[in-house]
């Protein structure tokens, strides 16, 4: 039966304790140190469903001999909607660890990946790059009559065009505005309100606009359990749930866009998709580098199951391999690259650029290493 408490010490019996609270590295580690102490099994599973801090980091905060039962487990939001769960590997974490939890995924119907710890792990650390593209490419193409509208982004990325099940700004209002918010500051990169004074770690040159601090900081825009973010929601209108237009933040977007040279210029449908999802493909590319995913097919189902991603299309690396073609995706990003140097996910992954070196794509050059090591193993 389901018993529930808000006494930490009732989980002193159990095997596996998920923590869920919000993304602060302190307080996730000032609960682990609680449960070293509290949760009696030896070999309980102690996880974590962050969506982006530092696994090693929350693991730190347990005994040594506690650590290889600790590891991530993100369930995506909304977890009774969403299949998809990240299993997250510290450097501690033992491989039954790991299958046990893939075990208990499965036993939920829910689909596991393991994936790498980094800032993000795979789903959200190439969610970075999009989210940050879209709301800059908006600032710097929209304002006046004429200019780039929040719709219009939402537009070509969502379901009447590319295929997504919901634009970027749809779901920073339908998860929360305050979350993203909450990981900039976390990240050292926000304006002290207090102070005016710019995050440590906004280096200078950096493409960044504030308009989504502004409007979460000083407009209370957290989204639609607010009924107001990007859009405006109306109980009345859709069950509170239809995006509709705000003058407040058209108004906010004119007064970002007006030192743009490119304000108040519409871009095509196609473009917005380029600008957008090719830096998010090249972050699958520089997280395959780095062996945070074992392979092309683990990022495409993150973003299948994870993400709305269309079917139709395969996943992301699929859709740069099969349908967009890998010489086409490295010869924007350069372009972008050399527009916007800011940016620094505009720069082309070493991977992707020796895949179109050998003419092989993502899928095809795994594989093919995968036989190579095997056959030298023989």
């Amino acid at each position: 039966c389901l018993k529930s408490s808000t006494d930490l010490s009732a989980l002193a019996s159990c095997d596996l304790v998920v923590e869920a609270v919000f993304e602060n590295l302190g307080v996730k580690r000032d609960i682990f140190s609680k449960l070293d102490s509290i949760v009696k099994k030896e070999d309980a599973l102690l996880l974590s469903n962050t969506s982006t801090l530092d696994v090693d980091a929350i693991s730190s905060s347990l005994s040594p001999q506690r650590r290889q039962f600790c590891a991530g487990m993100h369930f995506f939001s909304p977890a009774h909607i969403m299949k998809l769960v990240e299993v997250v590997r510290g450097k501690d974490t033992s491989a039954d660890t790991l299958e046990t939890i893939r075990a208990v995924t499965k036993l939920i119907r829910k689909i596991p990946i393991v994936v790498g710890n980094c800032d993000g792990f795979v789903g959200n650390r190439m969610m970075h790059p999009y989210t940050t593209e879209s709301t800059l490419t908006l600032v710097g193409h929209g304002g006046g009559e004429a200019g780039l509208t929040i719709s219009d982004v939402d537009g070509a990325i969502g379901p009447k065009y590319f295929g997504m099940a919901l634009g970027p700004f749809q779901v920073s209002d339908v998860a929360g505005n305050d979350i993203g918010y909450n990981i900039r500051r976390e990240k050292g990169i926000l304006r002290d309100p207090k102070t005016g004074q710019v995050g440590k770690n906004r280096s200078p040159g950096m493409r960044y606009t504030e308009i989504a601090d502004e409007m979460v900081e000083k407009m209370g825009r957290l989204g639609q359990k607010v009924q107001k973010g990007w859009y405006n929601y109306d109980p009345k209108v859709g069950k509170g749930r239809k995006p509709l237009p705000s003058t407040d933040m058209q108004q906010l977007l004119d007064k970002y866009s007006k030192d743009s040279p490119s304000r108040g210029t519409k871009l095509e449908k196609d473009e917005i998709v380029q600008r957008v999802l090719f830096p998010l493909v090249n972050e699958g590319f520089k997280i395959l580098e780095e062996g945070i995913a074992s392979d092309p097919s683990d990022i495409d189902i993150i973003y299948l199951y994870g993400y709305g991603w269309p079917a139709y299309r395969g996943g992301p690396m699929f859709w740069a391999d099969n349908e967009v073609g890998l010489p086409i995706v490295l010869n924007k990003l350069e372009e972008l690259h050399t527009m916007h140097p800011g940016s620094e996910y505009f720069r082309p992954s070493e991977l992707l650029r020796d895949c179109v070196k050998k003419g092989l794509g993502v899928q095809e050059y795994f594989r093919q290493s995968k036989t190579d090591a095997t056959k030298s193993r023989l």
